[in-house]
């Protein structure tokens, strides 16, 4: 089940999201961006009522863009389509909600993830380069990922 703006559980977030960007982040600045990021949807394992995937998001620009600042499915359910339906959820939204389009940011070697962003729409738009200069990734550079929703 997705579900959005419910109150989640603050380590529900952590528990998924910590693992997989917490290296890039000091403890007290990815807290603050659970607490204060706009837009959060999260998928759950409903058997366990395990949080399995999640998308935080950020009105982005007066153009009306919509940012992924994080998106994230847990390395075990990875391979089985939460992360398609994840997002396939939120591009629904951010059209009917009225954005005119999506993108993110991704390490310019995450084929994984930038196969999964394709699968659903999005297209390389630029790379970025040292984009990651800040943390352990290298190359440190990014690309820039948008999905055009009009």
């Amino acid at each position: 089940r997705i579900y959005h703006h419910v109150p989640f559980p603050i380590q529900d977030l952590l528990d998924l999201l910590y693992p997989l960007f917490g290296s890039y982040y000091p403890f007290q600045e990815f807290l603050h961006m659970l607490r204060t990021v706009k837009h959060v949807f999260c998928a759950y394992e409903e058997t366990h009522n395990t949080c399995v995937a999640s998308a935080l998001l950020n009105n982005a620009d007066v153009y009306g863009g919509l940012y992924v600042m994080l998106f994230g499915v847990r390395p075990t359910n990875q391979g089985q389509g939460v992360g398609t339906q994840l997002l396939q959820t939120v591009i629904q939204w951010a059209k009917q909600v009225g954005y005119k389009f999506i993108f993110l940011d991704v390490h310019i070697e995450n084929h994984k993830a930038i196969g999964l962003y394709e699968k659903v729409g999005f297209r390389k738009y630029t790379i970025l380069p040292n984009y990651y200069a800040h943390t352990a990734k290298s190359p440190p550079h990014a690309i820039r990922m948008t999905l055009p929703l009009v």
